[in-house]
């Protein structure tokens, strides 16, 4: 561990706040990323303004991410399906010790995508039940899709991911810290775009490359 690792706050309030309902909090006290790290540009040289806030309490961990730049996509509204075509933010998350990671990936109307995987080739996906705990709140309604809107877009997407997704069954697991990265993406957007908030060492977009995750520490719950 080094002093500048970041930390995740422990904002145990988030749990009486609907999703819809916790910006501020998430603004004053969360920690805040930037996804803003364009590992690609002589390919893909576009980039929006993109960022995600990080909290968690006993019960799970809080993303909530927002994205500003040119035109918005969401042909996708059910569950694991390719919402990286879309306009999509990502957290993949590991926890210590471990060689698996876990995928989340949603779209700006909050339909999500996710699996627990060694490698990109090698997955297993989440069940519907899974995805039951992985609660989702977005600037866009679910039920509404759209192939493009032009011009300057915003949107953001408020996540609750359970600890037991993440394979802890009691508080007392919970760890010091975790390791990832976070990304936005649109592979099919009118301007596609792959950006992450540590950066990606390949030669094309790759976002399933566990060896770019870095530490988060998590604050103290005492």
């Amino acid at each position: 561990m080094t002093p500048d690792t970041p930390i995740i706050p422990f904002l145990p309030v988030l749990d009486a706040l609907d999703l819809t309902s916790n910006e501020v909090l998430m603004e004053e006290k969360a920690l805040r990323l930037p996804i803003m790290t364009n590992n690609w540009p002589a390919q893909h040289g576009y980039m929006p303004l993109t960022c995600v806030d990080l909290a968690y309490t006993d019960t799970g961990l809080y993303l909530r991410f927002y994205s500003r730049g040119r035109g918005l996509k969401a042909t996708i509204s059910e569950d694991g399906g390719r919402v990286h075509l879309d306009s999509c933010v990502e957290a993949f998350l590991r926890m210590p010790g471990e060689d698996r990671y876990y995928n989340f990936e949603f779209n700006c109307i909050g339909a999500c995508d996710a699996s627990h995987r060694l490698s990109r080739e090698e997955s297993e996906p989440l069940t519907p039940a899974d995805y039951l705990e992985i609660r989702r709140a977005a600037s866009e309604r679910r039920d509404t899709v759209f192939e493009q809107r032009q011009g300057i877009q915003s949107f953001w997407v408020s996540v609750k991911v359970s600890w037991r997704i993440l394979g802890l069954i009691r508080s007392s697991q919970i760890p010091d810290h975790i390791e990832g990265n976070f990304y936005k993406c649109g592979d099919e957007t009118v301007i596609p775009h792959f950006a992450s908030w540590q950066p990606i060492h390949s030669a094309e977009p790759d976002f399933h490359r566990p060896e770019s995750f870095a530490r988060l520490n998590l604050a103290s719950r005492d």
